[in-house]
């Protein structure tokens, strides 16, 4: 009997030990450490000025520190068209990707219960406009049955320009017309539609342009504009957001904080000192533009507003929908935007 309460309370003693330094050993594990690089995916123009505020100035790194993180690294890819900047989400090339709004639905909807792609934030609303070097364009009813010429576009099909031409085809003529312009277009990274409709004499006569091409295309007096997209959709509206996987946001939470609270103090920081903003992009991009034209173009909001709000979104949603271009109807813009962006009035 001696002996077996004696046996008990030893093996109640190692069993306790065991607990102990099982406790011991799961307090020393480290937490699930997270990415040590962001990989941010951009496009060409004034639009994706936030992006480059963020690297310019270290305010993920600066976040991760202040919440005792190693800070990570911060990359950015240049692409040129929403189609390649999905490519790039998809394959894990990148880890956020700015792309228009029509390229961000597209994600959303291809991506529905499996990556789950929404908006981390958006960045910027700007009129697009459709510009030519064609004299016998005035209007968008011009286009039809014309030969040699073409518009110039990121992407067919996905970019932000296509979905709005297709809008504007579709209010012109039908629904059932939205695709008329679509032979047309070809895709074309901004800076060499530009070239081309400045040189005269090539097939691409007509560019979609955004700031700052389509300001110098208007400027050089060899181009005119045929219509924008505020034109079209009735007003400002969002043309770019920052978009990403539901894997990178819920794997790492806190750098995911870290960045989209550092798009939002990049945003408030262009519209507080936007002369110094302007000299930002001209010095990151190395642009040839002149200091003051850059200033007149960030500091004008009918041109270019620097915005977190989510912007008549929803009538892309609901025209890619009935043309088919998605295949889930979003109940409002807070199907695809993540959560962090609710506390904003966004349409």
């Amino acid at each position: 009997m001696f002996e077996t309460v004696i046996r008990s309370k030893l093996c109640a003693a190692a069993m306790g030990g065991l607990f102990a330094s099982a406790m011991a050993l799961s307090g020393a594990l480290p937490a699930k450490a997270e990415v040590n690089e962001v990989r941010f995916a951009q496009q060409f123009g004034l639009l994706y000025l936030p992006m480059h505020v963020v690297v310019d100035k270290k305010y993920v790194q600066a976040c991760a520190k202040d919440a005792g993180m190693a800070s990570p690294k911060v990359k950015m890819y240049k692409f040129s068209g929403g189609a390649a900047v999905n490519q790039a989400l998809l394959s894990n090339n990148v880890d956020f990707a700015a792309g228009g709004i029509g390229p961000l639905l597209k994600m959303w909807d291809k991506t529905k219960g499996r990556l789950n792609v929404r908006a981390m934030t958006s960045l910027s609303a700007m009129p697009l406009k459709l510009n030519t070097n064609d004299k016998r364009i005035k209007k968008l009813e011009d286009y039809v049955g014309i030969s040699d010429h073409k518009i110039a576009t990121p992407s067919v099909k996905v970019s932000i320009q296509a979905v709005v031409l297709q809008m504007a085809a579709a209010k012109k003529w039908g629904a059932k017309d939205a695709y008329k312009l679509d032979p047309l277009t070809v895709s074309m990274k901004h800076p060499s539609a530009m070239a081309a409709l400045l040189a005269g004499g090539q097939s691409v006569k007509s560019h979609f342009a955004t700031l700052p091409t389509s300001y110098a295309e208007l400027k050089s007096g060899k181009v005119h504009n045929v219509l924008t997209s505020y034109d079209v959709l009735g007003g400002e509206h969002s043309v770019v957001a920052m978009y990403n996987t539901e894997k990178f946001k819920t794997s790492n939470p806190k750098t995911y904080k870290c960045v989209w609270q550092s798009y939002r103090k990049a945003i408030k920081w262009i519209n507080d000192n936007k002369k110094d903003a302007a000299g930002l992009y001209k010095r990151f991009t190395k642009s040839k533009l002149k200091l003051e034209d850059i200033e007149g173009m960030v500091t004008n909001l009918k041109e270019m507003h620097y915005n977190l709000e989510p912007q008549r979104t929803m009538q892309f949603a609901k025209f890619m929908h009935s043309i088919k271009a998605i295949k889930s109807m979003p109940s409002s813009w807070k199907d695809y935007y993540w959560e962090n962006n609710y506390d904003q009035n966004g349409s």
